[in-house]
């Protein structure tokens, strides 16, 4: 778990991990700097828990991504399970979790679905799986072991929800700053692992005006402005080449299959600005040749976003 002035939610949180019905063998807790009542609340939940809890306070504040990655590195266990401050866990989570692992040794990692709480933990009306697109198409392709397919698209993956094997921590640290570590932890385990998924609620994630990532549903005219919107372009080409960078420097694979579709899908949005920035026949042609060969369909949202670039007008 990672904290950073949660002091708010925090007690719920530790109180519901106390509460699994299969307890955690450790918790390893990484504290940014907090300046309001997390350390005492922590300190004090440590000292009655039943389980080993160690707490660690950087001296300086190096943000959610580095201390994730410092809390990974510390961890003794064969799975490592990631925790928010805010949320609340179900009683069976890590139960659930240890199951999924244990009926496959090729399962790298796991992940679950969420209800989506107000600051109260009121329901909200949908799920983590509604809010990232996760239906039933993408769970089956999942199912057949194409994860890495799935997120080559966009991650699916709430860090929140997800425990991974631990042998994997060498190939998925350091995380790069160019991407949260959840998707970054994702997309790396899929390449050379499984990763299953949980069709169950198994946390109340909470949102509130604090958090730094939420849940919250965007508004038809945000979707459309996000949709239209591709000032994006050149970070997710940059975070894509350097995640080639990183897998051939890290000996993930061998031959160059995963570099191809990687590569593919760095083309795919290089056309797509390319796209943007025309008018008229030029965008209608371009748009139409990124369809048939069927880019669209392997690493955007088919036929939506052909329409999108269709419509898009470079303002």
């Amino acid at each position: 778990m990672c904290t950073y002035n949660g002091g708010k939610y925090i007690q719920e949180q530790l109180d519901s991990i106390a509460n699994q019905s299969r307890r955690p063998d450790e918790l390893i807790i990484c504290d940014d700097g907090s300046t309001d009542k997390t350390l005492s609340i922590v300190e004090k939940f440590s000292g009655s828990s039943l389980f080993p809890v160690k707490v660690f306070i950087n001296r300086t504040n190096i943000g959610s991504t580095k201390n994730f990655e410092q809390a990974i590195a510390l961890c003794n266990g064969d799975i490592i399970s990631l925790s928010d401050q805010d949320d609340v866990w179900h009683k069976d989570k890590l139960k659930l979790i240890e199951e999924a692992f244990n009926s496959s040794m090729r399962t790298g990692a796991v992940f679950s679905n969420g209800n989506i709480v107000d600051e109260d933990l009121a329901p909200l009306g949908y799920t983590l799986w509604d809010k990232f697109s996760f239906g039933k198409r993408r769970r089956v392709e999942f199912a057949k072991g194409k994860a890495f397919q799935v997120l080559l698209k966009h991650n699916v993956v709430t860090g929140a929800t997800m425990a991974f094997r631990s042998v994997f921590r060498e190939k998925i640290l350091p995380i790069s700053p160019l991407w949260i570590h959840d998707s970054w932890i994702a997309f790396l385990i899929s390449i050379i692992s499984d990763i299953k998924f949980i069709d169950k609620e198994l946390i109340d994630y909470r949102q509130h005006k604090d958090q730094q990532i939420g849940g919250i549903k965007n508004s038809i005219k945000e979707q459309i402005a996000i949709s239209t919107s591709v000032k994006d372009y050149n970070f997710q080409i940059k975070q894509y080449e350097q995640i080639i960078e990183y897998i051939s420097n890290n000996n993930f694979i061998s031959g160059n299959h995963v570099v191809s579709k990687i590569s593919d899908k760095i083309m795919h949005l290089n056309n797509r600005q390319d796209i943007y920035r025309c008018n008229g026949a030029k965008k209608i042609i371009k748009s139409i040749r990124e369809l048939v060969c069927a880019r669209y369909h392997r690493y955007s949202n088919g036929y939506n976003s052909f329409i999108k670039d269709i419509y898009m007008t470079n303002v």
